[in-house]
């Protein structure tokens, strides 16, 4: 497996970028940021099957993805095809404003589509 890791994230604000920017830092990994209009960058998709891992990194918005990180993960459905992303490690990470539990539900979506890709987890533990 490739050891190349690749942190693939939409910021709204700014925040996720930089929780994005002190992950790839501190793992040795690359930036890949979904654009506002909820696409990767050229070659994006190239970049992404190479990678051995990937993390996944979205702010929380009402309870969910941004709708640009959504986009991105509707559009892996045709990675999903092939089991582009078979066996990788994933993981993932959020932010948001609001003080409540609307976080988790934010991670258990992107966990979700880790696994429908038949991704490996990477959890804290």
């Amino acid at each position: 497996m490739s050891e190349k890791i690749v942190v693939v994230y939409f910021s709204g604000f700014g925040h996720t970028t930089r929780v994005a920017e002190s992950l790839a830092s501190g793992a040795g990994a690359q930036l890949m940021e979904v654009g506002l209009e909820g696409n990767l960058p050229h070659g994006g998709w190239a970049q992404l099957q190479e990678a051995g891992a990937i993390i996944f990194g979205s702010p929380t918005y009402m309870g969910s993805t941004s709708w640009q990180f959504k986009k991105f993960m509707d559009e892996s459905s045709s990675v999903w095809l092939k089991e582009g992303w078979k066996n990788k490690l994933a993981a993932a990470f959020t932010n948001s404003a609001g003080m409540n539990g609307d976080k988790a539900s934010t991670l258990y979506a992107l966990f979700t589509m880790s696994q429908q890709h038949g991704m490996l987890w990477v959890g804290t533990g």
